[in-house]
């Protein structure tokens, strides 16, 4: 009786760290996936531009900004230069039995296709 009194709490802590210590990983693994999935909207709004083109920031922002509304995350947006988009996410979630909250912060960057208009000639 008392080997059951000494392991349960120690098999319940174990438990608790395995499923908390889950949510974090996916806490991180979604603020990863968002960045990149937000700079990869502002690469398709803005699509290639023929070579001297000029890149649309304000459409390349408004994408990403878009993205991450809909998901529901927090993040910025920032044109980096004139060929790249930095997207910086922020995710929290709660710990589904310690009720601990987790929160991940991932960047991603793109880069824009500026000047492509043809594949290279043989």
């Amino acid at each position: 009786m008392l080997w059951v009194a000494v392991t349960t709490p120690a098999l319940l802590l174990t438990v608790m760290l395995i499923v908390d210590g889950s949510a974090k990983l996916e806490c991180a693994e979604q603020a990863d996936t968002y960045a990149a999935e937000a700079a990869r909207a502002a690469v398709i709004a803005v699509g290639p531009r023929p070579a001297g083109g000029t890149v649309d920031a304000r459409a390349a922002v408004a994408a990403a900004d878009a993205y991450l509304a809909s998901t529901g995350a927090t993040g910025t947006v920032t044109v980096t230069g004139p060929a790249t988009v930095a997207v910086t996410v922020r995710v929290s979630v709660v710990g589904p039995i310690s009720g601990a909250a987790f929160t991940a912060t991932r960047t991603a960057t793109a880069q824009l296709l500026v000047g492509v208009s043809t594949g290279q000639a043989p």
